[in-house]
């Protein structure tokens, strides 16, 4: 890499990201001032995994060590932090933005001031983690740019004093939702006006919790329940067309349990623009399964082919329907409305 940033005299941005190597400071500082003089952006991204966690410790000292010189605090001013976890080395210019798995704990060093250190996790928009809350978070950070969030109710009691606010808060993936957590659902909903798409992940082994499409936010116009393992009957499926959240959804990722209820949706839900129907929990099958029994199996007498159930959905729905297969996932089925 070096024979190669040698012939780069006149580059002004570098990123670089490495998997399995560390270079030290010293050596990226020899680098650019050698050979890449007018460089005016420098975004690092380098890694490394080991099961020695003594090793791994005082390889990360010794690392953030070798970017503490002058040229990196006072003339250039470019910052890293490194994490350091049970396994792992990564270090960044804090110019990029956290790894999924980094977490905001003493693992984390810098070597920036407490205040770059804030005005970087003020920048975090994910938050994919949800054990993220149950952590040890210092007092002065806070979340106010989260865009992506993912939790599991209850949430933390220090969870609104680090997240002020929801404002830019455009996707929601709850995690096993219990009925009796509605009114802290209806919380955080409240506080998220920009919020559009709503992701329900649950196993079978929790009933179905109804009270979760009683809940209001005037901004969501998608409902993500693919990962909602149940599969909803006629009824239920009336109560979703009929929910707050039903009425404004203009798109729906849903299991049911028998091709007449795809129609009731489609004829109730009055702003449905398109529909995925999930069929089967194999990745390639061609066949649907729209019924379970009371033990979480499928009944060989539920299957129905793709292909005819395609069919019967083109005769039974509107002709404005256009009802196709999902050209990743054969198992499911795309009716745009």
């Amino acid at each position: 890499m070096t024979f190669f940033l040698q012939s780069t005299p006149n580059l002004r941005h570098l990123d670089i990201n490495m998997r399995y190597n560390l270079i030290h400071g010293d050596h990226w500082e020899h680098i650019i001032r050698s050979y890449l003089q007018k460089l005016k952006i420098f975004r690092l991204k380098m890694k490394v995994f080991s099961r020695n966690k003594q090793l791994i410790k005082e390889v990360a000292e010794n690392l953030l060590d070798s970017f503490r010189s002058s040229f990196w605090i006072s003339e250039r001013q470019w910052f890293v932090r490194c994490f350091i976890g049970e396994s792992v080395i990564s270090l960044n210019t804090l110019s990029n933005k956290a790894d999924p798995y980094e977490t905001i704990s003493g693992l984390c060093k810098y070597t920036c001031s407490d205040d770059n250190y804030r005005k970087y996790y003020n920048s975090v928009t994910v938050i994919s983690d949800i054990t993220f809350f149950n952590r040890p978070i210092p007092s002065n950070i806070y979340l106010s740019n989260i865009i992506h969030l993912h939790i599991r109710l209850p949430v933390n009691d220090r969870f609104w004093s680090i997240v002020p606010n929801l404002n830019k808060l455009k996707t929601l993936t709850l995690v096993y939702y219990n009925d009796m957590f509605e009114s802290e659902l209806q919380a955080i909903l409240d506080r998220a006006p920009h919020l559009t798409t709503l992701t329900i992940r649950q196993n079978a082994s929790l009933s179905m919790q109804m009270s979760l499409f009683k809940r209001t936010n005037a901004s969501i116009r998608k409902l993500d329940l693919e990962n909602y393992a149940h599969y909803f009957n006629e009824n239920e499926c009336l109560l979703l067309a009929r929910s707050s959240l039903g009425i404004q959804c203009e798109v729906l990722s849903i299991r049911v349990n028998n091709h007449e209820n795809i129609i009731t949706l489609v004829k109730n839900m009055i702003n449905l623009r398109i529909l995925y129907i999930y069929q089967s929990d194999q990745m390639y099958s061609n066949t649907t399964f729209l019924a379970r029994n009371n033990d979480g199996t499928f009944r060989e007498q539920d299957q129905v082919d793709n292909n005819e159930l395609i069919q019967w959905l083109r005769d039974h729905l509107p002709s404005t329907c256009l009802v196709i297969k999902d050209l990743y996932y054969v198992h499911n089925i795309i009716i745009w409305i």
